[in-house]
């Protein structure tokens, strides 16, 4: 029996090029031919490698959370001045809304791509909103019990509105180049804050 060629790329390479590729051009709409040619790897490699398509994207998900938005988790769990904390990671997703390539993001451009379509990937993407929402709410607790938030402020809900927010910036950032209309939906969020 003879062996297969071995590959010629780096997996971990391969699938930060395709979290890329999905991340501007979105999962319905490129082909899988458009695909492999940007990849630079050929249709049954990635077969071999990845799966599907959908796998694939599925993997450049959980490589977003693992990538991208562990440095607003990151950002959130520094334990000095959590208010601080609350408004460097909504300017986070300030900045994504304001970068010129106007990808958005990921996780907020699949779920408007997917909606419910997909239980799979709608559950990923949920359990992904989780973490991020999580990750506000203990910041806002902390905030609260250092006296940063007034008492009558509910963390629960501020970190849901928050969550919200964020996704929905990132969002008009893919719809709009207006960065007025982008920062005044920074400042609208911050101002949840008190």
């Amino acid at each position: 029996m003879r062996a297969g060629r071995p590959k010629a790329f780096e997996q971990s390479e391969v699938l930060e090029k395709a979290m890329h590729f999905f991340w501007e051009r979105g999962y319905c709409k490129p082909g899988i031919a458009e695909l492999v040619g940007h990849l630079g790897i050929g249709r049954q490699s990635l077969y071999d490698t990845f799966g599907s398509k959908r796998d694939l994207f599925i993997k450049c998900i959980y490589h977003y959370r693992a990538t991208q938005l562990s440095t607003v988790i990151r950002i959130l769990k520094e334990a000095s001045d959590p208010l601080g904390r609350l408004k460097e990671a909504v300017r986070f997703f300030e900045a994504l809304a304001l970068d010129k390539s106007a990808r958005g993001c990921l996780v907020a451009n699949a779920i408007v791509e997917f909606g419910t379509d997909d239980p799979e990937i709608c559950a990923l993407l949920d359990e992904t909103l989780a973490l991020l929402e999580g990750g506000y709410l203990d910041a806002l607790r902390r905030a609260k019990r250092l006296g940063q938030l007034p008492p009558t402020k509910k963390p629960a809900h501020i970190a849901k509105a928050l969550t919200n927010a964020s996704i929905g910036m990132a969002v008009t950032g893919r719809l709009s180049k207006d960065a007025a209309e982008i920062r005044a939906a920074c400042a609208g969020t911050l101002a949840m804050l008190g």
